[in-house]
Order: structure tokens, then C-alpha cells, then sequence
């Protein structure tokens, strides 16, 4: 999980780095990071419902002994929402560190 944790926190510092580039390298207030996160945050929320509908979906489907292909596919579906939810959430982190630069800092 450590190793997990670095790879994940160099994630957040490049995807800051996309955001600096093209939004610029901070917020012009503290409301502005509330709004941005905000907005990250319900995305990663939303994915995550998705997620938990795929899963009640698949676990429904397990009940029944569904076929192994079926399963695989479900399967599929659900890690790339995990996926993209995870993206989402690199976003969050990337958008509250962002909140914490300050401007005297990029000069």
C-alpha cells in the first residue's frame, strides 16, 4: 500500500501540473477552490454511485450463478468505472493542493 501511496501522490502532483498549465498555477480565492473542488468532488461521486449500481447489478447476478463470460464482462465494466473514479478522485487531491499554493510561491 506504501508503494500504492507514492505512485498515487506523484498521480496528483502531474495532474496538478495539467491543471497549472491550463488553468494557471493557482485559485484567485478561496471561494474559487471550494467551486473547483466542489466540482471534482461530485464527479468522483457520481462514479462512485455508478460504481455501487454496477456492483448491486453484479452481485444480483452472482445469486443467479451467472454465465462466466457474463461475469467477466460485468467485471470489465466495473473496473473501468473503479478506474475512472479513481481518476476522479487524483483530481479532488490535485484541486485541494492547488487551493494550498500560494501565488508568491510560483513566482
Amino acid at each position: 500500500m506504501k508503494d500504492l501511496l507514492l505512485e498515487v501522490q506523484a498521480s496528483i502532483f502531474m495532474e496538478y501540473e495539467r491543471a497549472k498549465e491550463k488553468f494557471g498555477p493557482t485559485n484567485n480565492s478561496p471561494h474559487e477552490s471550494y467551486a473547483v473542488i466542489l466540482e471534482e468532488f461530485e464527479e468522483a461521486a457520481a462514479d462512485a454511485a455508478d460504481f455501487q449500481i454496477k456492483l448491486d447489478r453484479f452481485w444480483s447476478q452472482v445469486k443467479r450463478n451467472i454465465s462466466v463470460d457474463v461475469r467477466n464482462s460485468m467485471l470489465r465494466e466495473m473496473r473501468e468505472c473503479a478506474e475512472h473514479a479513481a481518476a476522479e478522485w487524483i483530481q479532488v487531491a490535485a484541486m485541494c493542493y492547488k487551493a494550498t499554493v500560494k501565488k508568491e510561491e510560483q513566482k
